[in-house]
């Protein structure tokens, strides 16, 4: 099915992604603080939220990425983020999203799979 997808989006355009992180990578065993990059776009003062996230889903911690763009438009973006650590090679994940100015509730999120 994904031969379909990428076909019909050589012919008609797809969306890119909103939110696309590049450090850490999925997998990878990371420390506090860890660094926290890629490219986004942010509907509010380009700033992006940034969660570090436990086995259980516990936030343990999070911060804020800048997006070097102009408001609006997509661009690179870097956090630096301390959390408390957990069980030595336990699963977690690292989030980073964008949140409505209006609601507040979450409109376009990424997230990648790590390990402590």
């Amino acid at each position: 099915m994904g031969w379909l997808r990428a076909w019909l989006c050589r012919l008609l355009g797809c969306p890119e992604e909103r939110i696309i992180i590049t450090t850490p990578a999925a997998g990878v065993t990371i420390s506090s603080p860890v660094a926290v990059s890629g490219v986004g776009q942010a509907t509010q003062h380009n700033q992006l939220a940034v969660e570090v996230r436990d086995a259980s889903n516990t936030v343990i911690g999070m911060g804020t990425a800048s997006v070097s763009a102009p408001l609006g438009q997509r661009g690179p973006f870097s956090a630096s983020v301390t959390f408390t650590p957990t069980t030595p090679g336990s699963p977690g994940f690292v989030q980073v999203f964008d949140t409505s100015p209006a609601t507040g509730s979450v409109t376009h999120l990424a997230s990648v799979l790590i390990r402590f």
